[in-house]
């Protein structure tokens, strides 16, 4: 047998697909409709998929321990919660002279924080300060940021 890879987007709209799927079915019981065959595509789908569910489980769970160690040894409050990124001292696509730009949710303070160079690490170090300052300890997961203004990088918090 060869092996398939799925990439992350195919696999994502398979999933959502498959979660769909699930919740017709849940609807036509409640109809009574009977869905014999329904429940046999799904579990044909999750059969299908159980290697790539266990692959992304995987990747996930190592892409979550390499952020917990940078987190750690760069000694961050915050929470880096944008799983796109492999490495982070890598160059991060954004302007060499860019500003994360924190509306902080606990006030009306609007700083903005220089990111000290062209990695993802220096990135994620001025959104880190940024963080720090507000004094806002519950929304400290960096989520992402809207590039706005030629070099303002606008960041999104979540708790």
């Amino acid at each position: 047998m060869q092996t398939v890879t799925l990439h992350s987007e195919d696999f994502k709209t398979v999933h959502n697909t498959l979660c769909e799927l699930r919740s017709i079915v849940g609807d036509m019981q409640q109809s009574m409709v009977k869905v014999e065959r329904l429940e046999a595509v799904i579990q044909s789908f999750e059969q299908g998929l159980a290697d790539a569910y266990r692959q992304d489980s995987e990747a996930f769970d190592h892409k979550h321990d390499y952020y917990t160690s940078v987190r750690q040894e760069m000694k961050f409050r915050s929470i880096w919660s944008m799983f796109e990124i492999d490495d982070f001292y890598t160059p991060h696509p954004f302007p060499s002279d860019s500003f994360v730009v924190y509306d902080q949710h606990w006030g009306d303070s609007r700083k903005h924080y220089p990111v000290m160079g062209p990695n993802w690490i220096d990135l994620w170090s001025a959104a880190d300060l940024a963080i720090r300052e507000s004094g806002d300890d519950h929304h400290i997961f960096v989520e992402g940021f809207r590039l706005k203004n030629g070099n303002e990088l606008h960041m999104g918090t979540g708790s």
